[in-house]
């Protein structure tokens, strides 16, 4: 008859793995087969994927179920948006993906697998766990999710300089002919010729679904030095202009800069600028609507016939 296993022991090597363990580490510390399944039985441990566990109580979230295919998987890379999960970028909710060697065949419910052979440069390791690059892991997402959620990954992904557009273009150039080249080509496409951010196509359903009319998307203001610029959403008659800071080169020091410049030029020549962040539009878009609902309310009493064309 086999003891009660090294709980102590295993313990600390789920320690090192993000609170998992594999069958195997589990027989390794002295647990049969039989007392496996009667703590799976009585929900002391719990399954996460696969043969890894961990123990009960544990919330299964798409890191760790990440984590855990790599511990099912050993010598696997994450990729795709299991790697952007890791950079801290927003996806859905998708399955685990990962890259094995080309020789390899793995196959495990719910896991993307492909086989490949990584470039070196296109491979990191942080924290222990060993995934796609920045870059990579950017082209990958594209190919595997839908435009608007790839948009939201490369704009997430360019907001943080995790890659830069030069780059990405760079990388997309260089993968002619290979799997996903329409999909990237088309991204690089909507990015480069200034296709709305995922920010902005966020409000444009936030004020259709509200039902606010009155306003244009691009509009161009100019003052008696000329063109101010243009502006994200602008409400003609009451000179009100809504400016959303989702663009990713928006972030950039000397685009901080000039985005300041030219709103105080708009408000010199008699705007009224409303400025939203990311967070505001997909934590609080509600909010968001109340506030240019009030704003424009009060200007429709007071604004006179705006001037955007130059004269």
């Amino acid at each position: 008859m086999t003891g009660s296993g090294d709980h102590a022991r295993l313990d600390a090597l789920a320690a090192r793995q993000a609170g998992l363990f594999t069958r195997g580490d589990a027989k390794a510390c002295g647990f049969s087969d039989d007392q496996v399944r009667r703590r799976l039985r009585r929900r002391d441990w719990q399954a996460v994927l696969g043969q890894v566990m961990t123990r009960a109580g544990r919330t299964g979230t798409p890191l760790l179920r990440d984590r855990a295919a790599l511990l099912a998987v050993p010598d696997a890379v994450l990729a795709g948006p299991s790697a952007a999960r890791r950079y801290g970028l927003d996806v859905p909710g998708l399955r685990t993906s990962l890259i094995v060697a080309p020789e390899r065949r793995v196959r495990l419910p719910g896991v993307l697998v492909r086989r490949e052979l990584l470039d070196p440069a296109d491979l990191v390791l942080i924290e222990g766990v060993l995934l796609t690059s920045p870059e990579r892991t950017v082209v990958d997402c594209v190919r595997e999710l839908s435009p608007d959620q790839a948009d939201l990954v490369i704009d997430r992904a360019l907001q943080r300089r995790l890659i830069t557009f030069d780059g990405f273009v760079a990388r997309v150039q260089a993968m002619v002919g290979q799997h996903g080249i329409r999909r990237l080509v088309s991204a690089v496409s909507r990015h480069a010729h200034g296709a709305r951010s995922v920010a902005e196509r966020l409000l444009v359903q936030g004020l259709r679904r509200a039902r606010i009319e009155g306003w244009r998307a691009d509009v161009p203001v100019h003052d008696a030095e000329g063109l101010i610029g243009v502006v994200d959403f602008g409400f003609l008659e009451i000179r009100l202009a809504v400016e959303v800071d989702g663009r990713a080169w928006h972030s950039a020091g000397d685009r901080f800069q000039h985005d300041r410049e030219r709103q105080n030029r708009l408000v010199r020549a008699g705007w009224t600028v409303l400025r939203f962040t990311w967070r505001d539009l997909t934590e609080d878009m509600g909010g968001v609507i109340r506030q240019i609902t009030a704003v424009r309310r009060r200007l429709a009493r007071t604004t006179s016939p705006p001037r955007t064309g130059p004269r």
